[in-house]
């Protein structure tokens, strides 16, 4: 079976210390973004709040082409500014005490090290499952339970893309999808809807 991957930018486990830190490079790079490299950090963060609402976090992929090519890039310089500022360094951009106060509130990571991995999705799962008996996470509603909700719905979206051999973006190997249909994930909530006759039975027996 090939690899699944989520339907939304990819999320790195590493960290960015790879990523060159010379500030020529970044100048090159916002060069070739074009007006994006204008935008101020209330803009930018108004973008990230966007993607944050779309797949549930702010851990947004630096890609070389994309809806996210710019986004990514400004995330990438941001955490660049940041280790430099904790070493007393200058930042090659801007960043106050209230910007990072902001992003911190709003659940951006410092280091990409720090964002939850399968392992950690899974242990929540199955904490919900634990909770509630069932691993159908609600992702309508606000509250405790939207992040997880939203993962769960990027693994379904996946799997269907990947059932009609298309492509998408989140990293799920064989061992991930085997492990979750072994603890009773359903890769489609249509399939968990019981009808109406089964419900009656249920109440009779009651």
């Amino acid at each position: 079976m090939p690899v699944v991957e989520e339907d939304g930018p990819p999320v790195h486990d590493g960290d960015d210390d790879h990523l060159e830190d010379d500030n020529t490079s970044i100048v090159a790079e916002h060069a070739q973004q074009g007006h994006s490299a204008n935008k101020s950090f209330d803009e930018h963060f108004k973008d990230l709040m966007g993607f944050k609402e779309k797949f549930g976090h702010c851990n947004v992929p630096q890609t070389k082409s994309g809806k996210y090519k710019s986004l990514g890039g400004w995330r990438n310089n941001v955490r660049k500014s940041y280790k430099k500022i904790q070493k007393g360094e200058t930042p090659c951009r801007k960043l106050t005490r209230e910007n990072m106060q902001q992003l911190e509130d709003a659940g951006f990571k410092w280091s990409l090290s720090t964002c939850r991995t399968f392992v950690d999705r899974f242990a929540e799962l199955m904490k919900f499952k634990e909770k509630f008996g069932h691993c159908n996470v609600p992702q309508s509603k606000p509250g405790e339970y939207q992040s997880l909700g939203k993962w769960c719905n990027h693994l379904r979206t996946s799997y269907k893309k990947i059932q009609k051999g298309e492509t998408s973006h989140m990293k799920l190997t064989r061992e991930n999808m085997q492990q979750l249909e072994d603890a009773g994930f359903k890769w489609s909530l249509l399939s968990t809807r019981r009808t109406f006759d089964e419900r009656f039975a249920e109440l009779m027996k009651f």
